[in-house]
């Protein structure tokens, strides 16, 4: 069996070469990235992960958070105020639960996108962050506002089948055809041509059957490339933009930014606010 480092190996070398001449582009006037977290009173620590992690490393980047809180366990309100603590603009709802099975759950997700590209600009994105992703650059961000692509995701990881969860970006104008479609067709109707029923397969469906430019790149890396490396190498960190910890044990993600990402030094507010659960 060929080793999969070696079978994507071209794939690495078209998509290192694309992403090289996106980013030397222009960047595009007054993009906004519409943030949207699905998350829950027991992720808080690890959503609170994530959230620091933008707001130290998106540089030149205008974003808005939007919080959809699970009505079945909602976060708290002192959890809420320690978002707010963090992003002052945080907008924090409650809202069904939307982990991603089934056509109900994508139901709601696809609600949720509708509402955040709400009189927004065509050329905005509407991003879906996992709870469990922390950042460690910005390079996506820049990659995405410059591409000319509908949507962007990292498939590397299911052999580019589909633009895998924990990140991805539409741009707004997408979001709306889509939006469209589901309301002309119905979304279980829609769910009928997938194989498997989860929010990220059907995204990257309901993206192809509107033949949207879709452009899948490297930049979400794992537990297992994480620990393989030996750590955020020069490489890595070059190669990838965030880590999406999907793995039962989740502690290890808040483990792996503190020694990675804040080098062993935790801020005190930041500890502080990991104890608001």
């Amino acid at each position: 069996m060929i080793p999969i480092r070696i079978k994507q190996f071209p794939q690495l070398v078209k998509q290192t070469y694309e992403r090289s001449v996106v980013l030397r582009r222009e960047p595009p006037a007054d993009t906004t990235f519409h943030l949207c977290f699905f998350s829950c009173h027991s992720y808080f620590s690890y959503l609170y992960c994530s959230l620091h992690s933008l707001v130290k490393h998106l540089h030149g980047v205008s974003f808005r958070v939007i919080i959809f809180s699970d009505t079945d366990q909602p976060l708290s309100p002192a959890q809420v105020d320690t978002i707010l603590e963090l992003i002052p603009n945080a907008e924090v709802m409650l809202w069904p639960k939307s982990m991603g099975w089934g056509a109900e759950q994508i139901g709601w997700i696809w609600k949720a996108y509708e509402y955040a590209a709400v009189g927004v600009r065509e050329n905005d994105y509407i991003a879906r962050i996992d709870s469990d992703v922390f950042f460690f650059n910005d390079r996506i961000f820049h990659a995405v506002a410059k591409s000319e692509a509908d949507f962007i995701g990292d498939g590397h990881f299911v052999d580019f089948k589909y633009c895998q969860g924990g990140c991805y970006f539409f741009r707004a104008s997408a979001v709306q055809k889509i939006v469209t479609m589901i309301e002309k067709e119905s979304m279980v109707a829609l769910l009928k041509s997938v194989d498997v029923v989860v929010e990220d397969v059907a995204a990257y469906y309901f993206a192809k059957r509107l033949d949207m430019a879709v452009w899948q790149t490297w930049f979400m890396m794992f537990p297992d490339e994480l620990r393989n490396a030996g750590g955020l190498t020069t490489w890595q960190r070059w190669k990838f933009s965030c880590a999406h910890f999907v793995m039962k044990n989740k502690a290890e993600m808040l483990k792996a930014y503190q020694k990675e990402v804040l080098k062993g030094s935790a801020p005190a507010e930041y500890l502080k606010a990991l104890e608001s659960v």
